[in-house]
């Protein structure tokens, strides 16, 4: 009998369980990508279908929590990736953004990694900037609310 023989350990103490997040070095699969462009997806149609008054605590929507967790789940917030494009430049991942915004045609032209550094620094910058703010740090907000997060999701495969 299994039950009687196996002790009880918390999953989380399993040693096939990562200890830390993906790198950037790391290949993705296609199901990875095409996951996160669909709840990317969610995200963008949630907010678009969303009352003025939903609009004020979209932290609290499900579909934020889902794509915030398929981000990171799935690759696209890695341990090795910093603020930069990784250019030699260093053009900040922020300022090439806005960029993209201007010119939603250099989306269809991205690379996955491009993709993830992207994402990557939404992630990021909600985690330590939302300042508990209902509609999170600005970061996956300004995303979703431009037209930027519709053409990511759609470049991801969504």
């Amino acid at each position: 009998m299994w039950g009687a023989v196996l002790k009880m350990r918390a999953l989380e103490n399993d040693p096939d369980i990562r200890d830390a997040p993906f790198s950037l070095q790391e290949k993705l699969t296609i199901q990875q990508v095409r996951f996160v462009g669909a709840r990317l997806r969610d995200l963008v149609d949630r907010y678009e279908s969303a009352s003025r008054e939903e609009r004020l605590r979209p932290i609290y929507w499900a579909e934020w929590s889902v794509f915030m967790n398929a981000a990171h789940s799935c690759g696209f917030v890695c341990r090795d990736e910093g603020e930069d494009m990784g250019d030699p430049k260093k053009t900040p991942v922020l300022e090439f953004m806005r960029k993209l915004v201007n010119n939603l045609e250099l989306v269809e032209s991205l690379c996955l990694r491009d993709l993830r550094r992207i994402l990557h620094y939404a992630m990021r910058s909600e985690r330590w900037g939302d300042g508990g703010a209902g509609t999170g740090g600005g970061t996956v907000w300004a995303l979703i609310t431009s037209r930027l997060g519709n053409a990511i999701a759609r470049r991801l495969g969504a």
